[in-house]
């Protein structure tokens, strides 16, 4: 029993819970707003009013797409909650352009953005399904079971959030597609529970799921949405482990150009700093603060190296501030979408800007040739 106690890797994780549950209270405490998200998520009223259905983009204007001629464009996803609304503005700076991605690798909350544009929907009408959806329309809590679950000792309980709601939400928008009949490829992580072993959702794989029940299985949280059951085991959001979903695109030809949208860590999967550590209160907790992310982050960093030497091009964009879903903010940010809007236009500028300046530099080399 002390081996097991005092075994490193779960010292880590008891003090994951400590910090989580620091970083929710902080967060909540210096922003009250979060609060009032989360109770609109969970605990909707009828005085609330839903979010205004917004075109989140400028009018649309044919831009030139010189120097992505011929090329493969890959859109390459992080998990971070409603923060990842802003892949759709990603994809209308793209359509601006003539480009439709040859595939997306999406991840946890990206998912729900991104299989819609997968579908061939167009970035404006992802817009304006996803920002007509209320709390109700895509959350359905459970609190019965939330109730009995210290009367049956916690077996079977495993999130909030049922996620049959989420899954409904979504097939309304995609219909019945599946995996191998997108018109644009698309590969998800998923953690398989039973082995401990995180597999690719794709159309190589699973080309008869669903969609709608693949951003479903994508989207279970621990504690919070409930894991889904895929051929008799059960699956996970596979960010927990993997929040970065490069794998496909290192392991095969896919494209030639990835743009990563990182919506969780700092630009370049850069881990946050506590170099006053030993100053602050509670000094164990901030020191593990870097233990709870150092194996995560490495992992997405090792990610985006292995995309750099299998991808000709490779171009990240963090469009939103991470710190958006640090602590309470994960949560708050789905269960609320009135910040979708602003995330999306926050995707088509830092895009639109990044495609413009690569434009600019591949003029300036065609000129010095001259």
């Amino acid at each position: 029993m002390l081996d097991y106690l005092l075994d490193i890797q779960r010292v880590r994780q008891y003090l994951n819970h400590a910090v989580r549950a620091g970083m929710v209270i902080r967060s909540a405490r210096a922003d009250v707003g979060y609060l009032d998200q989360l109770r609109r998520g969970l605990l909707p009223l009828p005085v609330d009013r839903p979010a205004p259905v917004v075109d989140p983009f400028p009018p649309f204007v044919a831009r030139s797409s010189r120097g992505l001629e011929g090329l493969r464009v890959a859109v390459i996803a992080s998990g971070g909650s409603g923060a990842l609304a802003s892949l759709v503005g990603v994809a209308r700076a793209l359509e601006e352009r003539g480009v439709r991605p040859v595939a997306y690798g999406v991840c946890s909350g990206s998912a729900f953005f991104g299989v819609p544009l997968a579908a061939g929907m167009p970035a404006a009408d992802v817009a304006a399904e996803v920002l007509a959806l209320r709390p109700r329309d895509y959350i359905d809590p459970d609190w019965w079971g939330l109730a009995l679950a210290p009367l049956r000792l916690g077996r079977g309980w495993s999130g909030l959030i049922r996620g049959d709601a989420l899954e409904s939400a979504c097939r309304r928008i995609v219909g019945d597609v599946t995996l191998g009949e997108l018109p644009v490829r698309v590969w998800l992580p998923v953690l398989r529970i039973e082995d401990d072993l995180v597999e690719y959702l794709g159309p190589d794989s699973h080309p008869d799921l669903l969609a709608a029940r693949a951003v479903r299985l994508a989207l279970g949280l621990p504690i919070a949405v409930r894991p889904a059951e895929l051929d008799g085991s059960w699956r996970l959001d596979g960010g927990i482990v993997d929040i970065l979903p490069a794998q496909p695109f290192v392991t095969q030809d896919l494209c030639d150009l990835a743009i990563v949208v990182n919506g969780f860590y700092r630009p370049g999967f850069v881990p946050d700093r506590e170099p006053r550590w030993r100053e602050s209160t509670f000094s164990i907790l901030h020191m593990a603060n870097q233990a709870r992310t150092m194996q995560h982050v490495r992992i997405a960093r090792h990610g985006l190296d292995d995309l750099r030497r299998a991808v000709p091009e490779v171009v990240e964009l963090a469009p939103v501030d991470y710190g958006r879903v640090q602590g309470a903010g994960l949560y708050a940010e789905f269960l609320d979408n009135r910040g979708w809007a602003g995330y999306m236009a926050d995707g088509y500028r830092s895009t639109s800007a990044m495609l413009s300046a690569r434009e600019r530099a591949a003029g300036a080399r065609r000129a010095r040739r001259r």
